[in-house]
C-alpha cells in the first residue's frame, strides 16, 4: 500500500486540499469556496478529508498524516482558529473536524504563512539554509521565519505576524485588526484602495481625477485596478505606488533587521503578479531602512501553492 499524505490550505476565501506522495508530489487537488460559518467549515473539512481518503484508497494508498496551514489567529495546542479578522466566525475546531473523519491519523496545524515558510525551507528555495523568511503580500500581509534551523511558532502559534508591524508612526490608517499604522493597512490588496483614498485627500486630488486615472469611482476601486494603472504608466498611479514602495521597503527592512535571514522569499498574489511594482521598487529603497545585510530576495518557489506545499511538508515530517 502506498503511503500518502493529505494537506489543507484554509484561507478566508478559498479552501484548498491535496493528496501527495512521500516525495511531496501532488497527486490530486481540490479547491472550494471557504464556508462562512464555523459549523459549516468544520463539516466541509471533514467531508473533504473523507473524500480524499477514499481517493487515496482507490489509488492503492492510505493517508499517513495530515498537514494544515490556516488563517489565524490560532490556538496551536488545540488546533483551533480563533476570531480571524477576515472570516466571520468565533472558533473553528480544525483538528477535531479532521480527526472525526480520519480517526487515529496524526494531524499537524500551523499558521498559513508559517506553513508556507516551512515548505519553502524544506522543499523550495530555502533548502539547505538555516535562516529563511517568507513574506506573503496578498489580500493581507503575513510571514514565517526559520532562525538557526528552527521554525518560529510563538505563543499559541502566532509568531511572525509581520503584517502588523508599524510602518506609519502617525497611525493614519486603522488596520482590520483594530491597530493603527500597520503595514497591512497600507500595502496589502485589501488595504491599498483605502490608502489611496487617504493619500489622494491628503494631496488634494479629487474623486474625478481618481476616476480618470483608475477607471472607476474611488469607493469601487480594487488593488488590481490600481496596479493595472501603474503598469500602464499613469503618472498618478505611479506617484501613489512610490508611497507604497516606501512603506514596503520599511516593512521588509524591519523583517530583515529582526530575523537576519540568508534568504527572503516573497509570496502572495499581489507581489507575485506585480513583482517589479511591489518588490522591485521596494528593494531600490531598502538600503535606506536596513541595518542588517540585505539577503537575496526571490519569488517563492511554489507560488499560489506555497501554503499547500508547507502543509505537505508538515504532514511528511509527521510520518
Amino acid at each position: 500500500m502506498k503511503d500518502l499524505v493529505l494537506a489543507f490550505d484554509i484561507g478566508a476565501t478559498w479552501l484548498r486540499a491535496a493528496l501527495a506522495d512521500r516525495e511531496g508530489h501532488i497527486l490530486l487537488r481540490r479547491i472550494e469556496r471557504t464556508a462562512r460559518q464555523a459549523e459549516a467549515l468544520e463539516a466541509q473539512l471533514a467531508r473533504l478529508a473523507r473524500e480524499l481518503a477514499a481517493e487515496a484508497r482507490s489509488m492503492g494508498g492510505r493517508i499517513m498524516a495530515v498537514g494544515v496551514g490556516c488563517i489565524g489567529p490560532l490556538d496551536l495546542r488545540e488546533g483551533v482558529i480563533v476570531r480571524p479578522p477576515n472570516l466571520p466566525v468565533e472558533r473553528v475546531e480544525v483538528r477535531r473536524a479532521l480527526a472525526s473523519a480520519l480517526p487515529g491519523v496524526p494531524i499537524r496545524v500551523l499558521n498559513d504563512c508559517t506553513a508556507a515558510c516551512y515548505g519553502e525551507w524544506l522543499l523550495g528555495a530555502g533548502r539547505g539554509l538555516s535562516n529563511v523568511v517568507f513574506v506573503a503580500m496578498g489580500t493581507g500581509i503575513g510571514g514565517g521565519a526559520v532562525v538557526d534551523g528552527h521554525l518560529l511558532l510563538g505563543w499559541r502559534g502566532n509568531a511572525v505576524e509581520i503584517g502588523h508591524l508599524v510602518v506609519d508612526a502617525r497611525g493614519r490608517l486603522k488596520c482590520g485588526c483594530g491597530g493603527r499604522g500597520h503595514w497591512e493597512a497600507y500595502c496589502s490588496g485589501a488595504g491599498m484602495p483605502r490608502f489611496l483614498a487617504y493619500w489622494a485627500a491628503e494631496h488634494g486630488i479629487s474623486d474625478r481625477e481618481l476616476e480618470d486615472a483608475f477607471g472607476r469611482p474611488p469607493g469601487q476601486l480594487t488593488a488590481k485596478e490600481i496596479l493595472a494603472a501603474a503598469r500602464r504608466g499613469h503618472p498618478l498611479a505611479l506617484e501613489f505606488m512610490e508611497e507604497v514602495a516606501m512603506l514596503n521597503a520599511a516593512g521588509l527592512a524591519s523583517v530583515i533587521n529582526a530575523f537576519s535571514p540568508e534568504l527572503l522569499a516573497i509570496g502572495g498574489s499581489v507581489a507575485l503578479e506585480n513583482y517589479e511594482l511591489i518588490v522591485g521598487r521596494a528593494l531600490e529603497k531598502l538600503a535606506e531602512f536596513a541595518y542588517n545585510p540585505v539577503p537575496p530576495v526571490r519569488p517563492a518557489a511554489f507560488g499560489r501553492d506555497a501554503v499547500l506545499m508547507g502543509a505537505i511538508a508538515l504532514a511528511l515530517r509527521a510520518t
